[in-house]
């Protein structure tokens, strides 16, 4: 699905590899961080790159996905996408000071299992290389769904990826490598998104304990989701470079 020939793939990674040129910066394309909208799950993205349309949509087989925020609980509030530390803006950090904060989301173990699905639109003009997958999570009682799984479909492809969320008293005090996940997307069998596709990405949350009631409490948090990618320069640029990669490495080969 590369837009690029092979013979250009490979120039691209001599020429990476011989220092002519440099790769584009990561960029977080899309990322939410509060959750404004009812349901809260269909909340606009907080962060969002340019020539990008990024739309969350939830799913939950016993109802909706809410935001469960109190003074107990609160939002991740480490100011970073899941384990991207400090590559990108800084999330939101607000804690909040009662419920229904719209500072993260919560799937009560009644309204369990549920899905989050991010559709992501590529509007420029170049083909864009996925890099990571990130998002703040956590379960606080027994019958909370804590199995997460990740699956790709449309502009991407791939084996999913999958694990266990940390049981949590809540998500701004849990250390990091409680809260904290990151999935490589660089693997994938496809991880181009190509000018002008849809890359759909659909985070699952099933598991816990057979729920024995529908009260508060027992619930999957999930804060700071975030997709970050790398631009592919123009064809036009590795022209421009071309010849005087090819330079550098007859001349290192001499060397």
């Amino acid at each position: 699905m590369n837009n690029l020939p092979f013979t250009q793939l490979t120039m691209i990674g001599s020429l990476l590899a011989a220092g002519s040129i440099s790769s584009s910066a990561v960029t977080l394309y899309a990322g939410w961080d509060t959750f404004t909208s009812e349901p809260e799950s269909s909340s606009p993205a907080t962060h969002l790159a340019s020539s990008t349309t990024a739309t969350l949509s939830g799913t939950a087989t016993g109802g909706s996905w809410n935001d469960w925020n109190n003074g107990v609980q609160g939002a991740s509030d480490d100011g970073t996408f899941g384990d991207l530390e400090a590559t990108v803006a800084a999330a939101s950090t607000d804690p909040g000071t009662g419920s229904n904060q719209n500072t993260n989301l919560s799937l009560n173990r009644s309204n369990k299992p549920g899905t989050l699905t991010l559709s992501l639109v590529n509007d420029s003009a170049l083909d864009r290389i996925f890099d990571g997958f990130y998002f703040d999570g956590g379960y606080r009682f027994t019958q909370s769904a804590r199995n997460w799984e990740l699956t790709f479909s449309d502009a991407i492809s791939g084996t999913a990826a999958s694990g266990t969320l940390a049981q949590v008293s809540s998500l701004k005090d849990a250390p990091a490598t409680d809260r904290d996940w990151g999935i490589d997307l660089s693997g994938l069998g496809d991880n181009v998104w190509e000018a002008g596709s849809t890359a759909v990405f659909t985070l699952t949350f099933t598991g816990g304990d057979s729920s024995a009631s529908t009260g508060g409490g027992h619930e999957t948090l999930i804060d700071n989701i975030g997709v970050t990618a790398t631009a592919v320069p123009e064809p036009s640029a590795f022209a421009l470079f071309g010849l005087s990669g090819l330079v550098v490495l007859l001349r290192r080969r001499r060397a």
